[in-house]
């Protein structure tokens, strides 16, 4: 099948959203409350169901990078891709942490969630997220999760259309059978049940927000995770800080 055309891949601004606006509206999108969680699992989901390569047991999300017990710092992402402050949070950090998992420094877990389906019409991150994890099992999770967030719609709720998410997967590098591979799993919804898990472990561990961001089991807080999104402060500090 001919591929379809990259995505034109929007700059990431280096100086960030105004202070004060990241400020309320993380204290806005952290305070979730639980309900517009349980809205989108409201039927709950099966936590026994199989994900993509790298799916951890038990909707654990998407796990990445050297063994976790090597000594290393353990990140845990739990993010929506409708979410704006998700897509601003990976802008600031994604390239950091894709590097450190490369080099074997990190080990990341990402979490996708998909509440926000709960909110506006249709299914567009559940979509995503099986995206996602059909990248997974091309071993490109990393920067097919980054096309999705620095492609994402200006208008919130807008989502995706497949032929974009088939591009993205060309972005990301995959190509022939590979791209053929991946489209299937996409139109097929191979990994819903999955993200479903996802989410309802999300909601029984008590995340009813995003993005929220954990160093070696402990969440950052609302003044670390503001500086990492106005760039005021590093991964490596955030993480440091933890250590």
């Amino acid at each position: 099948m001919p591929r379809p055309p990259a995505p034109q891949v929007k700059p990431v601004s280096s100086k960030g959203p105004p202070g004060v606006l990241i400020g309320a509206v993380v204290v806005l999108v952290l305070a979730l409350i639980a309900g517009l969680v349980w809205a989108a699992t409201r039927d709950g989901a099966d936590l026994s169901a199989e994900g993509s390569a790298n799916a951890l047991p038990e909707g654990g999300g998407i796990s990445l990078g050297p063994d976790p017990e090597a000594g290393i710092p353990k990140l845990h992402v739990y993010g929506d891709f409708q979410c704006p402050w998700c897509g601003v949070l990976e802008d600031a950090i994604g390239e950091s942490v894709q590097e450190k998992v490369e080099a074997g420094e990190t080990h990341v877990t990402v979490t996708l969630m998909s509440f926000l389906d709960g909110r506006v019409p249709g299914e567009n991150s559940v979509r995503a997220a099986n995206a996602a994890l059909c990248a997974d099992d091309q071993d490109v999770f990393l920067p097919y999760y980054h096309q999705v967030y620095v492609n994402r719609p200006a208008e919130e709720g807008s989502g995706w259309t497949d032929d974009q998410l088939v591009s993205f997967a060309g972005a990301a590098g995959i190509e022939g059978d590979d791209l053929d591979t991946f489209t299937s799993c996409l139109e097929d919804r191979s990994h819903v049940d999955y993200v479903h898990a996802m989410q309802e472990r999300a909601n029984r561990d008590g995340v009813s927000g995003t993005p929220r961001l954990f160093v070696d089991g402990t969440q950052i807080t609302d003044e670390q995770m503001q500086g990492l999104m106005e760039n005021r402060v590093t991964l490596d500090q955030v993480v440091a800080a933890h250590s």
